[in-house]
């Protein structure tokens, strides 16, 4: 019996493995292009409008010598080219990707995508079309951060990284170091962005993304552009140039309408409660700033008062932190009321943040703050009322900010230096 069980498994083993498929849709390594960023422009050409869609490569190591140079190095031996930016166009840009095929004898694979970089004139034209194509491709990852970039997002993807192989990865770690460090800049990914494209009472911010020529030369990489139609492949290389982020810009509905500088992106992100880590410098007895407060553990509430018809936003940021730095004798630590003192000019920094935030963001008449869906979420009925006129009240709301920031640490001695 237990000898004709075993014969019935087995065949039935058998039978289920002849319905099985191996990777039926799988693609080989050397039919594809693997690329790690996007760029989206317009262009004109001819009189039409044309999307210039910009796609930044991984290359294959092509160091002179091996991996062995790659991995090692030595004085004076410069990286291999890890990427290069290739551009394309259509009319849409399904229709440029598919037009990738007709000049490359590989395939487009999206799977390796951390960054779309959005250029101005994209920006300033509508941004649903882009974030549409980001969602919509099933090989596109979720987690791919969006930003705008100064000019064109071809000659963005063209600067050289100063500490990663590619730009891509160098811009995408930044922004995600940079909520814990400095709170100066926005990661947002595609969902999050489609979610406030989709969310009435919520604009969407983006990172906006700059290049810039350092004064010192000395990139390890470099990044070739060439465009498929040929018109600059033969040209002059761009300047070097390397990335940075500074600010935000700032959404009303899909088009971009002003840029918050760091300061004021700062304030945002402490309404918002994505203020996570950072430096507040402030006056210590002093016409200039000369002490640093690094913050942590920071609670914002956004309460919705309606008063009279008045709408009224009361706003609570609550966080601790240390002194990390002080010009030589200024502040002492062990003097319960310099301290005191100390936490005053740092709640009243926060504030002054936080209202240039608020004050920007009502003058261009974008809410990334997300008061509108607060509002909706905590007042239906009112927002069922006013959701046609938000756009007209926004930059009339009333918006009232406190800050209450502890000293709990110091990295100091108990005296500030005394210099001779």
């Amino acid at each position: 019996m237990i000898t004709l069980l075993r014969k019935i498994f087995f065949s039935l083993l058998v039978i289920i493995l002849l319905f099985t498929s191996g990777c039926w849709n799988r693609r080989e390594m050397d039919t594809l292009t693997v690329n790690s960023a996007l760029g989206f422009d317009l262009i004109e050409t001819n009189g039409e409008t044309k999307i210039l869609l910009s796609v930044l490569t991984i290359k294959p190591s092509q160091a002179i010598g091996g991996a062995g140079d790659m991995a090692g190095g030595g004085a004076g031996q410069q990286q291999s080219v890890t990427g290069q930016v290739i551009s394309i166009t259509g009319d849409t840009v399904e229709d440029a990707v598919r037009n990738w095929n007709q000049c490359s004898s590989r395939q487009l694979f999206m799977a390796h995508t951390v960054l779309f970089v959005i250029g101005e004139s994209v920006a300033k034209e509508g941004i649903g079309w882009v974030i549409d194509f980001g969602t919509r491709n099933r090989d596109i990852p979720e987690r791919a951060l969006v930003v705008v970039c100064e000019g064109t997002a071809r000659d963005a993807l063209q600067a050289q990284p100063e500490f990663e192989p590619l730009l891509s990865t160098e811009v995408y770690n930044i922004l995600n170091q940079n909520r814990y460090f400095t709170s100066k800049s926005k990661a947002t990914d595609i969902i999050e962005t489609m979610y406030d494209l989709l969310t009435p009472g919520r604009d969407v911010s983006l990172a906006f993304l700059k290049t810039f020529v350092p004064p010192e030369k000395g990139s390890s990489v470099r990044q070739t552009p060439q465009t498929i139609d040929g018109k600059d492949s033969e040209g002059e290389q761009p300047d070097h140039k390397v990335p940075t982020v500074a600010g935000a810009v700032v959404f009303r509905g899909e088009k971009a309408v002003g840029r918050l500088n760091e300061a004021e992106t700062q304030g945002m992100l402490f309404i918002m409660g994505e203020a996570q880590g950072g430096i507040i410098s402030v006056a210590f007895d002093s016409t200039g700033k000369n002490t640093s407060f690094l913050f942590r553990d920071v609670n914002t509430k956004v309460k919705t008062v309606i008063e009279k018809n008045e709408i009224t936003y009361q706003v609570e940021i609550k966080g601790t932190g240390e002194l990390i730095g002080a010009a030589p004798g200024t502040i002492d630590i062990t003097n319960r009321s310099d301290i005191q003192k100390m936490e005053h000019m740092i709640n009243k920094e926060v504030v002054y943040r936080c209202r240039k935030a608020v004050n920007k963001a009502q003058e261009l008449g974008s809410d990334p703050f997300g008061f509108g869906d607060k509002l909706h979420r905590t007042h239906p009925g009112v927002w069922k009322e006013i959701e046609d006129r938000w756009e007209d009240i926004f930059p009339h709301i009333r918006v009232s900010i406190t800050a209450e920031f502890s000293v709990e640490h110091s990295g100091l001695i108990d005296k500030s230096l005394h210099i001779r």
